[in-house]
């Protein structure tokens, strides 16, 4: 069997990018979803049918149409390891992770590497980069969905904002032009916890830890 990377582990992330939307309660025990391996083809249908005027909270534990935020760190994670169930509240994702013994628990991180699970303020996500300019760059389910994400007290205006607009309108024609830009604000990376792979969990052969964001995302979109 090929060994998983760290570069699998987000390519994985990537995969219901910008094709699932955001339901509460979407990924969860009862959905059909619990621990599923590979896309549920009513996400992407469900997607194909929402406009930019999309309401989740018109579509509250719909289950098998989308995925909230633990649902989906918990559906990448049974894809990348191959089945299990890894759906915990959102604030306790990362310290769950940590006692499997697949990686370790940091509190109050003070940067965020290529691959960390990130749990806090009822919410959770995947980082992909931290730009020059402390911005981050995540993957996360939060309305309308799935999706590449900046975040910084910047806005639009971060270093992040700018590389996750050009890779969405380059990658993601579609979404992009139903629900533009997703940005966060400073927020998203205060009073968190992070879960962070051990080599051996997820070698970064790669050297994603290493690279900025750039060269991150084109090893991550097959560009370099």
């Amino acid at each position: 069997m090929r060994e998983k990377t760290l570069t699998d582990f987000l390519r994985t992330a990537l995969i219901p990018a910008h094709r699932v939307m955001y339901v509460w309660g979407g990924g969860w025990e009862g959905s059909g979803d619990f621990g599923r391996i590979g896309l549920n083809p009513k996400w992407e249908s469900f997607y194909q049918g929402c406009g930019e005027d999309y309401d989740f909270k018109k579509h509250k534990f719909e289950k098998e149409k989308g995925l909230d935020c633990s649902g989906y760190v918990g559906w990448v994670m049974s894809n990348f390891l191959g089945g299990g169930k890894y759906v915990a509240p959102a604030d306790s994702q990362a310290a769950l992770f940590a006692e499997l013994g697949l990686g370790e628990y940091i509190k109050n991180p003070s940067v965020f590497l290529a691959g960390d699970i990130v749990s806090g303020n009822g919410h959770v996500y995947i980082a992909v980069s931290e730009c020059g300019d402390k911005s981050l760059i995540l993957l996360h389910s939060s309305p309308p969905g799935v999706q590449l994400c900046a975040a910084s007290a910047m806005g639009e205006k971060s270093e992040a904002a700018a590389l996750v607009q050009k890779c969405t309108q380059k990658k993601y024609i579609d979404w992009h032009k139903k629900f533009g830009l997703c940005v966060r604000g400073g927020e998203y990376t205060k009073n968190v916890s992070s879960f962070r792979f051990f080599g051996a969990a997820a070698p970064d052969r790669d050297n994603l830890r290493r690279k900025p964001p750039e060269q991150i995302l084109s090893v991550l979109f097959g560009d370099d």
